[in-house]
């Protein structure tokens, strides 16, 4: 589900002030203010005044909020029960059964504006496969993407992710597209994050080099 307009649910605790938008100046008035009631998008403290109203009200129904992950709520009853994983305005909603999802979007849809947007497909770069009652993650659209973004679609496949041989040392020298190498890394971490720890070696070496590499990293990237 797809929460409309999320920043602006909440009101604000402290008084902010803001300049007249333009095409709203009140005519001999110009030099008075307007006093924001709620949140706006673009002030900083709006993420944090949009989590704390959705944690009130999700809280206030019965739910916990997990303790390793504050975007994660649960409730359960008997064995049944939901889960809502938040991020910003977007959540993906599990349950033990269709009738506990269904009262969940039905007490979120009362308190926020909400858009359903049914099953699940793609959220966070993460496609959602359903084969035979399983549920399989695949980011392998996200690693073509990231492969044709950094001209590697036409690279050899190879059997291992690192080349156990290979002994990288830190840059000495002028740094080699510090900032691609960069972007190659952060990219390949998400997918390492998400779907592939089978990486998490070989781009965690990797990344040790990243302010400073030389051809011999971007080769080990390669």
């Amino acid at each position: 589900m797809d929460v409309k307009t999320a920043f602006l649910n909440k009101e604000l605790d402290e008084e902010v002030d803001m300049q007249q938008p333009e095409g709203f100046v009140i005519q001999s008035q110009e030099h008075k203010v307007c006093k924001l009631v709620k949140s706006l998008y673009g002030l900083k403290q709006a993420p944090k005044q949009w989590h704390e109203k959705f944690d009130k009200v999700i809280v206030s129904n019965g739910f916990r909020i997990h303790e390793s992950d504050k975007s994660v709520y649960c409730k359960f009853t008997d064995n049944i029960g939901v889960i809502i994983g938040l991020y910003v305005n977007d959540m993906l909603i599990f349950g033990t059964d269709n009738d506990v999802i269904e009262s969940t979007k039905s007490f979120l849809s009362s308190s926020f504006s909400m858009i359903d947007m049914v099953l699940a497909d793609v959220i966070l770069g993460i496609k959602i496969k359903r084969e035979d009652n399983n549920l399989i993650l695949t980011q392998s659209h996200y690693i073509e993407k990231i492969l044709k973004k950094f001209n590697q679609y036409n690279c050899t496949p190879m059997s291992t992710p690192f080349d156990s041989n290979l002994k990288l040392y830190p840059n000495t020298g002028r740094a080699v597209d510090q900032l691609e190498y960069s972007r190659v890394i952060g990219s390949l971490m998400y997918a390492m994050t998400c779907t592939r720890p089978d990486i998490a070696f070989a781009v965690g070496k990797l990344s040790r080099y990243t302010s400073n590499p030389s051809s011999v990293h971007w080769h080990a990237v390669n």
